[in-house]
């Protein structure tokens, strides 16, 4: 926004006043006047191509004893649209009094400097007219990566900086970046107002899921006056998997049936064979269909695990008499330092035993040495 303080008399240097015949045009250059125009204010300062915004003028009263009747005041520009109309019979202005009229404009022209000329007529031909410069500039703002990680891996958050930059001769406002990347947090920086000449960095987290070429998009936005502007940000990333990253693995298993039910109990030890920590393990069983965790191991907390290190653990689970062979999905979760969630599925199998029956029937292998004991102890009571 922009004012300014006019110290010069009602007649103008300026040759030819737009709209006006030769003999009215002489008369306004003419004529001294006890009214002026004490200033003017272009909102927003520097306007955008097809940008609407205002010019105010102030019409000052110079006389200190009587008042003057200002009759209509026009604005008038062949480059520059005037989208509102020229005020009449505006009425009168004490002594010193000023009075504000403000124009509405759209740059629908080329970028450059442009002369508006306001004319205010008053009583007695009372007549003054003055150029107000213009100036349309539809320079955007810049938006590029600051920084970025040289290597950028799966499942592993990445810093992303933007840079917006104002390179205008006026203060913008409402500026921010969005995106609609899921993997991206936040979803949406504001930095608000941004200055000319001035710098402002924006971070975002990316947290890949896939591995191969990725392209981020951004949006920057931001307000010139009333007018919102947009510019777009496209970065090109390649993801690939890291090789210092906790590596889990499963070594020693073991599946032990429970007698007399459909239960098994499994263990064994989990591994870590990478270069990086691995925190808040949890190992449990995943869903399948006939599979069912049981207490009191249906999940089972291991905690941190170090390069190298490893870990017992144990887990119940109960599987459906559908099939001999039941594949059992053994389910590893865990966080890496940055506290990023990484989860990994292990499957063994598990062969189901013929003499394995439910907890409401005994097995077959009892029966037969309940009825031998029978026939023995009949044996031996004929006997006697």
């Amino acid at each position: 926004m922009f004012f300014m303080v006019i110290f010069a008399s009602g007649v103008s240097a300026y040759d030819g006043v737009y709209g006006l015949g030769t003999e009215e045009q002489e008369q306004w250059q003419e004529q001294e006047s006890s009214i002026m125009i004490a200033g003017y204010q272009v909102s927003p300062e520097v306007l955008m191509y097809n940008d609407i915004g205002t010019v105010t003028v102030t019409v000052k009263n110079m006389e200190s004893a009587k008042s003057v009747n200002i009759k209509d005041a026009r604005l008038l520009s062949r480059d520059i649209k005037v989208l509102s109309d020229s005020y009449f019979n505006i009425g009168r202005l004490g002594p010193g009094e000023s009075l504000n009229l403000t124009f509405t404009i759209k740059a629908v022209c080329p970028d450059g400097i442009y002369y508006l000329k306001i004319l205010v007529a008053g009583e007695d031909a009372q007549n003054i007219r003055y150029s107000i410069p213009v100036t349309v500039d539809s320079s955007s703002l810049t938006i590029g990566v600051k920084d970025i990680p040289e290597d950028i891996f799966k499942g592993e958050r990445a810093r992303i900086e933007l840079a917006i930059g104002n390179p205008r001769h006026n203060t913008v406002t409402a500026v921010k970046i969005a995106t609609m990347e899921k993997n991206v947090i936040p979803s949406e920086v504001f930095i608000g107002a941004l200055s000319a000449d001035e710098t402002k960095v924006a971070s975002f987290n990316f947290t890949p899921q896939t591995n191969g070429a990725h392209i981020l998009n951004f949006v920057l936005e931001f307000k010139n006056g009333d007018n919102y502007h947009s510019t777009d940000l496209s970065v090109p990333l390649n993801v690939t998997d890291s090789k210092k990253r906790a590596e889990l693995i499963l070594t020693g298993i073991e599946v032990e049936p429970m007698l007399g039910t459909n239960a098994y109990k499994i263990t064994g030890d989990i591994n870590n064979a990478g270069l990086k920590e691995a925190k808040s393990v949890v190992m449990k069983v995943g869903d399948a269909e006939g599979i069912e965790a049981m207490n009191p191991y249906k999940a089972y907390f291991v905690g941190l695990l170090s390069p190298d290190d490893f870990s017992s653990f144990e887990l119940d689970v109960k599987v459906g008499e559908n099939g001999t062979q039941v594949s059992l999905p053994l389910v590893i979760e865990y966080k890496d330092e940055d506290g990023n969630k990484f989860s990994k599925t292990e499957y063994i199998s598990i062969e189901r035993h013929q003499g394995t029956t439910t907890s409401r029937e005994l097995p077959v292998s009892m029966i037969v040495l309940l009825v031998v004991i029978a026939i023995v102890v009949i044996g031996l009571i004929a006997g006697v």
